[in-house]
């Protein structure tokens, strides 16, 4: 199969660097690389929704035409089922139930799918930007990399108002590449009643063992995404540090990305943002692309310790690189526990797995 970023290539709807530029932020900030591309306005959803139907082979839906579709067929499947595992019915093609979804369906899941519908099934190609945009507009689920405009040298293109929900009644049958959208209306009534509330089981993760440095170097070198980073730092620090907290810099503001405080995460830190310049001691590493470690802190610095939950006086900024350029900076208490020269060499490897990151996606988008 043809890799996505070779398609929207191929098909001129993006250059290169506008490519690598979505791949950086892809990696940084752990947005999916089509859902960057849209929100930093190099293509737009139904460029992007053609590319993936041409990828995958699949009929494809834009995300005006997931809304109209998703909403009249919403009762299909339970809501926790739709929101935890991505897939929305959007209609009818034949004796076949079309489910729109960004991800691969394995036989196995496919397989509960069609015993649970008890109808065969017919993916449909849709862009992971048009779910996350249906998910705000049905369940009130802020969106991912809204953020993301203004990391663009792009102009941001206009969007297209989103479709209303029709009225319930008869509703005219769409006709998208000669074939006829019918909506399941009566055909499947009743079927999400005896549904189960989440109609599958996700494989559950192992409980964190505190590594060795070198055990979480070698963790670094295996990271898979970013949130591997962000984990294999906190795991380690953790135990030297009551409080451990990774910050995105970009465009002069600062952006929380994973914290924790006794080893507990710190919820909502993802939506903390500040300018850099509110931050002096932070400020300080990112300018200098050095450690910062002092006793004293500023006031500002203290607000950012008190949503940290930290109790400690002191503090350590650590830099984390990106092709020389400081993009995020991890936060300690500076106890006596803490060796400043492991936390450094931990970010240096950090900074290497990011950019092995990148690179990966490059080869693989």
């Amino acid at each position: 199969m043809a890799r996505l970023g070779e398609i929207l290539l191929s098909e001129k709807v993006l250059t290169a660097r506008d490519l690598d530029m979505a791949l950086e932020n892809h990696v940084l900030h752990g947005v999916k690389l089509g859902t960057c591309l849209v929100e930093m306005g190099m293509v737009t959803d139904e460029e992007l929704a053609r590319c993936l139907g041409k990828q995958t082979g699949l009929a494809f839906l834009t995300k005006e035409q997931l809304l109209g579709f998703g909403v009249r067929n919403f009762s299909i499947i339970p809501p926790a089922a739709i929101k935890k595992h991505r897939l929305i019915p959007v209609g009818v093609n034949g004796a076949a139930i079309r489910i729109a979804t960004d991800q691969a369906l394995p036989p196995k899941k496919r397989a509960e799918l069609e015993l649970f519908l008890g109808r065969k099934i017919e993916p449909v190609a849709v862009s992971g930007y048009a779910i996350d945009l249906f998910f705000e507009q049905m369940f009130g689920i802020q969106r991912p990399g809204r953020f993301l405009p203004r990391y663009s040298g792009a102009k941001v293109r206009e969007q297209a108002p989103p479709a209303q929900p029709r009225a319930t009644g008869e509703a005219p049958p769409v006709v998208i590449d000669g074939v006829e959208w019918k909506p399941l209306g009566d055909v499947l009534q009743g079927a999400g009643e005896a549904a189960p509330e989440d109609g599958f089981t996700a494989p559950q993760g192992r409980g964190a063992v505190p590594p060795s440095l070198s055990e979480a170097a070698g963790r670094l070198n295996r990271a898979a995404s970013r949130d591997d980073v962000a984990k294999t730092l906190l795991d380690y620090l953790s135990y030297t540090s009551a409080t451990v907290a990774l910050m995105i810099i970009k465009d002069g503001l600062v952006r929380g990305w994973k914290a924790c405080s006794n080893r507990k995460k710190v919820r909502d830190f993802e939506a903390f943002s500040l300018p850099l310049g509110a931050l002096p001691e932070l400020m300080q590493c990112v300018d200098t692309g050095k450690p910062y470690l002092e006793d004293a802190v500023t006031p500002e610095t203290e607000r950012l310790l008190h949503k940290l939950h930290s109790t400690g006086e002191s503090v350590a900024f650590f830099p984390i690189f990106i092709q020389q350029r400081v993009v995020a900076v991890l936060l300690c208490d500076a106890s006596d526990q803490l060796d400043p020269t492991e936390a450094a060499e931990l970010c240096r490897k950090a900074s290497y797995a990011l950019e092995i990151l990148i690179l990966r996606s490059k080869l693989l988008s």
